[in-house]
């Protein structure tokens, strides 16, 4: 008996350690930090302290642009009825319907974070050697090769219709 309500207490309060760790069953995703990115970049570049400082001070400047727009634009979760955020339409599972507009602002936002990108990585390229340059950029390739959801083009190897 004292074996089986020992028992019962361990199950339990492993449930709840693993409730406080996994809210609603979701793994919940947290944002990379700019100090967090530099100490990646220190580490993998072999940056001096001179080099890191700087490339705390650009990460911090160009934070939005690093995050790839995350927490913002369209998508579930962001305002709006049911939590579609800017999108029309669409149940749970299919892919909402984008109206014109909606698509020329997603457009321009992606032309401007692509501008602001080349801005930061010009300013990146005065700051690393060539070798760490030439390292970022191999890194850079590698990472939009898996695509944003660790497969090849997204979570289904395809790449959304626009």
């Amino acid at each position: 008996m004292k074996k089986i309500v020992m028992t019962m207490i361990a199950l339990l309060t492993m449930t709840a350690a693993v409730a406080q760790n996994n809210e609603n069953g979701q793994r919940r995703f947290q944002r990379p930090t700019p100090e967090d990115m530099t100490n990646r970049m220190a580490d993998q570049l072999k940056l001096d302290d001179k080099q890191k400082s700087k490339v705390l001070d650009l990460n911090k400047e160009y934070e939005s642009v690093l995050m790839g727009g995350m927490g913002r634009g369209f998508g579930r979760g962001q305002g709006g009825p049911g939590g579609q955020g800017g999108f029309q339409g669409g149940q749970q599972g299919q892919r909402p319907q984008l109206t014109d507009e909606q698509r020329a602002e997603m457009q321009k936002q992606m032309q401007q974070r692509q501008e602001k990108r080349q801005e930061y990585e010009k300013k990146l390229k005065e700051i690393l050697n060539d070798d760490q340059f030439k390292t970022y950029q191999e890194q850079q390739q590698q990472r939009r090769g898996r695509g944003s959801f660790g497969g090849p083009g997204g979570p289904r190897g395809q790449r959304p219709n626009m």
